[in-house]
């Protein structure tokens, strides 16, 4: 029934009738304007009901708790049941955030329409810092079980107490040897000034609220230091530091003897509220029992009183502990085992009360227990006691567990008594293996790394020394890996090395080790082979074969089927007579005369080989220099047309090292193009043509020539290589109708479709294309009617022998009828005599360049007829 309904008489009676209750209790309608509330409420808004009724009480709560209390009526409304849960909202009464248990009910018209929310709200903040302060004293008999040092531990629970009052600055003072001063303990939040300050001042009754307490052994509670007169001679030191009001509890031992005060400052005049109050006695209590066992077992043993007292409390934070506490008597029966100890161990307590501690471990620990302890007993041997450890522990079950454990032992009325702290450890054993498997094998395959590599290596040359068997290690590289990543993406590429990964552990024996370097690298170690170095070298080059057939299968890579092979260096050692890593060294050199031996295929280490390839590698860092160095240059041959006109002219990379002089292209361009260094060089490349183009055109005899520039597939297969060439076409001023980019048929066996839409986008501007070396690769006549051609070159390989050899008379004819036919120039490079150029001009020859015409050389040289 709607509120405004209820007769008056009723209504009022509802009211008054609420207003007994001290849990708040309100009626909100569905926009949150207020249609009833109780006293409860209206104190803890600090608000006359009379003042806001039928009104958003949004003014007295910040924005994002309105705009939370509104969402969750939303909520509530939508799901039409009655909500239950804990919120935090700002209180007018105490100033401050508070905690509520909040239950809301949803009510709706005969229609189903929202009517209004029935709610109440139970404030809880008193009973969340309660259970906050007793956490954190579970925390505190933890580190005591766990012999942390005293003063830590009470830098742990002035930390802890704080954080359950921010408002508050804890500080913990102790009475000197003496008695008669206080000396400076733990205060992390006072300013350290304040407490060089009050360090060692003595005590007495009306100095300080410390000093007092100290004193008189009672509570000393000073609302406001200005004005108390306790504080004549501290206050302006305390109120220099912002400290407003202290209120300071003595620390008791259990027989009532100061032992220190626990005090508690504010930065604004106040005084304790009751549950403050109360929590601040808890803590002086708990640091009492805290202080008074690190100052003496004996004095605790002489009070029994205070011992029960004491252990009762401990079993009650014990029995809320995370870890498991378990406490056994000399005989080695178990007296106490919290709820974490069950929780761990599978076990209820009264089954395990009473017995032999022996039940939670595993054989031969179990029947060997009872005998350490005996041991220990008689001649104070010391096995764990004081030393933590990782063990392993049995549960109920019978299954196996790591668990961490660390045992104490106490006197009790003479008698030994020996605690156990314990935790499960199985998820850092497991954090553990996943950090080793990190550290020590390859991510993607599961191999082996580089690191546990030369580990294994290592210990195969130490027992190779000591059995005199011979070893061997393969150092292994795939062939055109890179054309696959470069095709098909990384994701296909991973695939590929896994199932390399796969098939190399396969080939080889379980004592063996195969491991991953990195990229498309793997190394196999082969290990006790015959102890005769030939038969070792047989038995090596069997599995290298079993390898070689085994990788060169075909692959299936989601759904593309993929080939690929090869090329695998090897070297044969025996003990330690060379480094692991000149090892390595040899069989990567091995490989590479694997792959110069045209992959697919395995060699052996040749001392002579690693000679050429020392050379390799030095020629390799210079070829990386020699751009920055300015040690390339562009030669330029001249193209002739079939009337001997000069058509234009060849750019010709050429290298001219300081020490090693003029450096053929046949050694640097591959090089190049295997270290990705072709990439900038032939950018240069262009830039340098592109000008040369730009010096032509302003001159009449040579502004028509063309200037054929040849095009790695490494470069073309760049994402920006269009844009890259835009840009130095107009930089340079070069017209693009003069460009001619030479291109080899191997340029698209990397991705044809990518190559051909880049050169329908430089057609589109103008640039010319040619097919160089035309007759010596393998490329599809589909793929060449696409490409956006002009000009076939005729490879100097069949030129050099057309007079001579009908074959490669034949080639040629064949090339330039189907130039012809595609209507497609034909240019014949390699052109050295005039019965050549007179053959090639009868078969239907366009153009021609050759030693006949002039060799390579600077632009000066080539002259118009």
């Amino acid at each position: 029934m709607p509120l405004q309904k209820l007769a008056a008489e009723n209504l009022n009676f509802l009211r008054d009738f609420l207003d007994t209750l001290p849990i708040q209790c309100f009626v909100k309608d569905p926009q949150g304007r207020a249609l009833l509330m109780n006293k409860a409420c209206q104190d803890a808004l600090g608000v006359s009901f009379a003042s806001i009724e039928g009104e958003k009480i949004y003014s007295f709560f910040p924005p994002e708790q309105w705009a939370r209390f509104l969402r969750r009526d939303q909520e509530i409304f939508a799901s039409q049941q009655t909500a239950a849960y804990e919120e935090t909202f700002w209180s007018a009464k105490f100033q401050q955030n508070r905690i509520g248990y909040v239950i809301k009910n949803p009510v709706f018209d005969a229609q189903g329409r929202p009517l209004f929310i029935i709610g109440s709200t139970l404030d809880i903040t008193e009973q969340k810092q309660f259970q906050q302060q007793i956490d954190h004293e579970l925390e505190m008999l933890k580190l005591q079980v766990a012999d942390v040092p005293l003063p830590q531990i009470l830098q742990q629970f002035v930390i802890g107490f704080e954080a359950t009052f921010p408002e508050v600055i804890a500080s913990v003072l102790l009475l000197d040897e003496a008695g008669q001063h206080l000396v400076h303990c733990v205060a992390p939040s006072l300013p350290r000034a304040y407490c060089q300050e009050i360090d060692g001042t003595a005590i007495g009754a009306g100095v300080g609220s410390c000093g007092n307490a100290a004193s008189t052994g009672q509570d000393t509670i000073v609302v406001d230091i200005a004005s108390h007169p306790f504080w004549t001679h501290f206050a302006s030191l305390a109120l220099e530091h912002g400290l407003a009001s202290c209120w300071s509890i003595p620390i008791l031992s259990t027989k009532g003897r100061v032992l220190g005060t626990f005090a508690n400052y504010h930065r604004y005049p106040c005084e304790p509220r009751p549950n403050e109050l109360q929590a601040i006695k808890r803590g002086a209590y708990l640091l009492g029992l805290m202080i008074e066992h690190d100052l003496s077992e004996k004095q605790l043993a002489q009070d029994r009183l205070a011992q029960l007292e004491s252990a009762q409390h401990t079993q009650t934070i014990l029995d809320n502990m995370g870890d498991g506490v378990i406490t056994i008597n000399a005989r080695g029966l178990i007296e106490t085992f919290n709820r974490a100890a069950c929780r761990i161990f599978g076990y209820a307590v009264d089954e395990v009360l009473g017995n032999n501690v022996a039940m939670l471990m595993p054989e031969p620990h179990a029947s060997h227990h009872d005998g350490y302890l005996h041991n220990h007993l008689d001649s104070g041997e010391v096995r764990i006691i004081g030393v933590p450890r990782e063990v392993e522990g049995r549960r109920k079950d019978g299954s196996l567990f790591p668990m961490r454990l660390s045992v104490s032992k106490i006197m009790r009325a003479g008698q030994a008594i020996f605690i156990g702290l314990v935790s499960d450890a199985t998820l850092d054993h497991q954090r553990t293996q996943e950090i080793h498997r990190l550290a020590f094998y390859d991510p993607l395959t599961g191999l082996p790394n580089r690191r546990l590599l030369m580990d294994r290596i290592k210990k195969a040359m130490v027992a190779s020394a000591r059995s005199t068997y011979f070893c061997a290690l393969m150092f292994l590289d795939l062939d055109h890996f890179k054309q696959l990543n470069d095709s098909h993406g990384h994701d296909i590429g991973d695939i590929l090395l896994q199932q390399v990964s796969a098939r190399l552990l396969s080939c080889v024996r379980e004592s063996d080790s195969v491991a991953r370097l990195g990229g498309d690298e793997f190394v196999v170690l082969l290990e006790t082979l015959s102890i005769y170095e030939s038969e070792a070298a047989n038995q090596t080059k069997a599995i290298a074969n079993k390898i070689l057939a085994s990788l060169g299968a075909p692959y299936t890579l989601n759904e593309i089927v993929h080939r690929s092979t090869p090329s695998i260096g090897i070297v044969v050692f025996q003990g330690e007579q060379d480094a692991i890593d000149e090892l390595l060294k040899k069989a990567d050199v091995a490989m590479y005369q694997a792959k110069a031996a045209g992959r697919n295929t395995a060699c052996f280490f040749d001392p002579e080989m690693q000679a050429a390839a020392a050379i390799q590698a030095e020629l390799e860092k210079n070829l990386r220099e020699a751009l920055a160095r300015e040690e390339f240059y562009l030669d330029y041959q001249v193209q002739v047309d079939l009337f001997g006109r000069v058509i234009g002219a060849e750019a010709l990379l050429r290298w001219r090292h300081e020490r090693l002089g003029i450096v053929s292209p046949a050694v640097f361009i591959p090089m190049a193009e295997e270290t990705g260094i072709i990439v900038p060089l032939g950018e240069w490349v262009l830039q340098q043509a592109c000008r040369q183009l730009r010096r032509w055109s302003e001159h009449a005899e040579s502004e028509n020539w063309l200037l054929a520039v040849n095009i790695s597939a490494f470069q073309i297969a760049q994402p920006d290589f269009v844009v890259m060439l835009k840009g130095i076409l107009a930089s340079t001023g070069a017209k693009p109708l003069r460009l001619k980019l030479e291109l080899t048929e191997s340029t698209l066996l990397r991705d044809a479709e990518d190559v051909i839409e880049k050169m329908n986008a430089l057609k589109a501007v103008g640039v010319r294309f040619a097919l160089d070396d035309f007759g010596t690769g393998y490329s599809s006549l589909l793929y060449l009617k696409r490409l956006p051609l002009e000009q076939l070159k005729i490879d100097m390989s069949f030129v050099r022998d057309i007079l001579q050899d009908p074959n490669d008379a034949m080639i040629a004819q064949t090339i330039i009828a189907l130039g012809h036919s595609m209507d497609l120039r034909v240019i014949a490079e390699g052109v050295e005599t005039a019965a050549q150029r007179d053959k090639l001009a009868q078969m239907g020859c366009d153009a021609f360049q050759g030693y006949f015409y002039g060799r390579p050389g600077p632009p000066e040289q080539i002259a118009a007829p």
